[in-house]
């Protein structure tokens, strides 16, 4: 009987043994592939810069930016190569200047804006100003919903996603009103993925994910037990919360722009802490990196969550050590027991 009892409280030390350095042995392999791979944010984007953003490659990117009239762009990478230490040549600093001159500007965007108000139509910084100013006073949504409605009446190629933003426009914009600016939020990050849908700034993911989205909120009266339209409907508030942060880092025009590099809504959180840290360079160094410069937001988030949870982890498994220690005596003790019975 003895004999016994020796036997099991021996399989059992060594199973609890064997169970501690198990989870050690895990909580070593998850340390490994969370931080072996990746490498913190500003580290991730300094390198990256370091390699694309190379003094040549800036001007050419500046100039290419002001011969295209894209002064916004072109201020980016001025500003994004006096940050890096290395300026643009004295003759690309002054065509920006020249470009910016408050006379130039005026001579380029009056027309411009008036045309954006009047029809939508976006081909610049300053007609995209004219589109939002016309959606921010209903004009653009009522223009659009009749638009798009003739067209798909007469059975012509037409959005269905701008005829949602709209008709959801005009319902924010009384908001807006009735709210005295409360829902100006929501306002703007609508108008801002109309603009980004017709001008080609929205990726054909991004539509896709935000179309399933408005067509949950569009159907929540028949889905209403289920939930998917409040859902949906939260969804999309969020999404023009984000939008609303990033334009104000950025700007409107530039929110419309920066769209291209964002591939889902949910996205659109990594874009805000983009366009948070970057400002008016947002854009140079998106461009010049490509989407790497969100993935590499994306990774420092996951590396702040993954090493709250380590952290606990570790907690627990120095109590486990400490208990295991303890346990070992009374296993001993156990053993000298059962020899006796």
């Amino acid at each position: 009987m003895g004999a016994r009892a020796v036997r099991v409280v021996d399989w059992t030390a060594r199973c609890s043994t064997a169970l501690l350095l198990g989870s050690a042995a895990l909580l070593a392999a998850a340390l490994a592939s969370d931080f072996g791979w990746t490498v913190p944010l500003e580290v991730a984007i300094e390198r990256g810069l370091s390699e694309a953003a190379g003094p040549e490659r800036l001007n050419d990117k500046a100039k290419a930016a002001l011969d295209a009239d894209d002064v916004a762009l072109a201020r980016g990478f001025a500003d994004l190569a006096a940050e890096l230490k290395r300026p643009l040549p004295a003759d690309t600093l002054a065509r920006l200047a020249e470009a910016e001159a408050p006379t130039a500007v005026a001579m380029r965007n009056a027309k411009s804006a008036a045309r954006g108000f009047a029809t939508g139509e976006i081909d610049g910084s300053a007609s995209l100003a004219g589109a939002l100013a016309a959606d921010l006073t209903v004009i653009g949504d009522i223009r659009d919903i009749a638009r798009e409605s003739a067209r798909m009446a007469r059975g012509e190629e037409h959005s269905n996603l701008i005829l949602g933003l709209a008709t959801a426009g005009v319902a924010v914009t009384a908001a807006t009103y009735a709210t005295a600016g409360g829902a100006a939020p929501a306002r703007f990050g609508l108008s801002v993925l109309k603009a980004a849908r017709r001008t080609g700034a929205m990726t054909a993911e991004f539509a896709a994910d935000l179309g399933r989205r408005l067509a949950r909120v569009g159907t929540r009266e028949a889905d209403d037990a289920a939930g998917a339209g409040a859902k949906g409907l939260a969804a999309l508030s969020g999404a023009t919360t984000e939008l609303r942060a990033v334009g104000s880092a950025v700007g409107a025009a530039e929110t419309v722009r920066l769209m291209k590099y964002a591939r889902s809504v949910d996205e659109l959180s990594d874009l805000r802490r983009f366009a948070q840290r970057f400002g008016t360079r947002s854009r140079a160094v998106a461009e010049l990196m490509g989407r790497a410069s969100l993935r590499a937001f994306r990774t420092t988030i996951r590396l702040s969550e993954t090493l709250l949870k380590h952290l606990i982890g570790l907690a627990v498994w120095f109590g486990s050590l400490l208990a295991g220690a303890v346990s070992s005596l009374a296993w001993r003790a156990l053993r000298l027991v059962a020899a006796r019975v």
